[in-house]
């Protein structure tokens, strides 16, 4: 038995290491995802602005035509002034006149300040545009980075597996059954050392029956918190 302990001890050490890696692996597609995340978010951050100057540049074309109208008007009326026949008509037409001059300088205070908006949208976009370029930047090179990087966790992954095949066989089926049911349910840690008088995997104390048992390697023991098999190191074995 005592064989069988060192040969699972063994396979554990490559377990642990195939877990290690294998998460490492799964951890690559939300790494990746994180990434993409923050040019996604930029990407809108790009498009609210453009959206934005856009929505200016037509409210200003739309205050440019609504103020050429009042100036064709303007220039209706400047023409009808020579035309009228009494007082009365000329003070109606001057005082339409200067009613329409002001309601023009303010719609050209408004264009002004649209184009202030503009000039304003516009660097906000670019600036945008220049943090999308960034991000987009960053990505590929993340990605490139991560890739390789899953490559060569791929390769160590293939070569313990392949050690570990080399392995198996020199457990006995019973035992390997016991190990590989931990394994799974334990994440990747089936083997835990006797510290003193606890387990080293839960750290729960185990009762002194289950430490003598432990100590004479006649069986597999198992922590009864956690199940994981113990064994004893090197050196707390009794001399």
């Amino acid at each position: 038995m005592a064989d069988q302990i060192e040969q699972l001890k063994q396979l554990q050490q490559v377990d642990a290491r195939l877990y290690a890696l294998r998460r490492l692996r799964d951890e690559h597609p939300r790494t990746i995802e994180q990434v993409r995340l923050r040019v996604t978010e930029q990407e809108a951050s790009v498009k609210a602005a453009e959206e934005r100057l856009t929505s200016l540049q037509l409210s200003q074309k739309s205050q440019e035509v609504e103020l050429a109208g009042r100036e064709a008007q303007l220039k209706k009326l400047q023409s009808q002034l020579f035309q009228v026949k009494t007082n009365k008509e000329y003070t109606a037409i001057q005082h339409e006149i200067e009613t329409l001059k002001a309601d023009n300088s303010l719609m050209e205070e408004a264009i002004l300040r649209t184009l202030d908006q503009i000039d304003q949208a516009s660097g906000d976009r670019r600036k945008e545009a220049a943090v999308l370029a960034e991000r987009q930047a960053e990505f590929r090179g993340e990605h490139a980075r991560l890739t390789e990087a899953l490559a060569e966790v791929e390769g160590d992954i293939a070569q313990l597996e392949r050690e570990r095949a080399g392995r198996v066989p020199d457990v006995p089926a019973a035992s390997l059954r016991v190990y590989e049911r931990i394994l799974a349910i334990r994440d990747g840690v089936a083997l835990a050392p006797v510290a003193g008088d606890s387990c080293g995997g839960c750290h729960r104390r185990l009762p002194p029956q289950v430490v003598n048992e432990v100590y004479l390697k006649a069986k597999l023991v198992m922590c009864e918190s956690c199940n994981r098999i113990l064994f004893l190191n090197e050196q707390d074995a009794p001399l």
